[in-house]
């Protein structure tokens, strides 16, 4: 009986692990959506430059290297700020008609904006990456933004640390415009740093997965009930 207890738990597993899958299985859900995060390009195509530059981690002058605080994943390149006082990286997100569809049609859809973010040293020059929702007319339905990092946060060293903001997003939105800011308060090069920038969006699970997970498990509790009930009349 045991061996059917537990065939009988794989089997509820592998139901609702199923329809969990099914509903992440968009193209672009799931994927960053931001070209070229972590400027492994070596450059900033992808972007709209406005002064922001590809660094290679360990360059002269005191930039961040591959030992200092980081992503694990940091390849060879970061953004760096550049040699004006402020400067940023854009780039728009155009999404897909079933996207879309999924983002208004009551399923909805979350976001998962990531990054490392940080500066140099003692200063407190930062970088913060912005994401904003626009519908079909290009108006702002909301905005969702990580950082800055300053220095007291990295312990007045030079790295960057992780950021993260989650959030639904919004009914209506065709497009998301993408915006990472360096801002320079000290010294003449703009040390606001950023790497690894991402921006997922994912499916939310539809109340049918929530009730099939439930339904699993009351008809796993009674099973439970049956047997010991049948325990104590033997």
């Amino acid at each position: 009986m045991k061996q059917a207890l537990r065939a009988l738990m794989v089997c509820a597993s592998v139901v609702v692990v199923g329809t969990f899958v099914a509903q992440s299985a968009r193209a672009d859900f799931g994927v960053n959506l931001i070209v070229n995060g972590g400027a492994e390009t070596g450059s900033t195509a992808g972007w709209t430059s406005t002064g922001a530059e590809a660094v290679l981690y360990g360059a002269a002058g005191g930039f961040p290297t591959s030992g200092d605080p980081g992503p694990a994943d940091r390849g060879n390149y970061f953004f760096g700020g550049g040699d004006d006082a402020s400067s940023e990286l854009t780039q728009t997100i155009t999404l897909t008609s079933s996207d879309i569809t999924q983002i208004s049609s009551g399923g909805g859809a979350t976001f998962d904006l990531t990054g490392y973010l940080g500066g140099f040293s003692t200063q407190n020059d930062h970088a913060t990456l912005t994401a904003v929702f626009k519908d079909s007319g290009n108006a702002s339905l909301g905005s969702a933004t990580i950082g800055p990092v300053l220095a007291a946060d990295r312990g007045d060293v030079t790295g960057l640390l992780f950021r993260e903001m989650t959030g639904v997003v919004p009914t209506g939105t065709v497009s998301i415009f993408v915006t990472a800011e360096f801002t320079r308060l000290e010294g003449s090069y703009n040390d606001g740093y950023a790497d690894n920038l991402s921006l997922t969006l994912n499916s939310v699970p539809e109340p049918s997965s929530i009730a099939l997970l439930g339904t699993g498990v009351i008809g796993l509790f009674a099973f439970g009930r049956r047997r010991r009930a049948k325990a104590k009349i033997s």
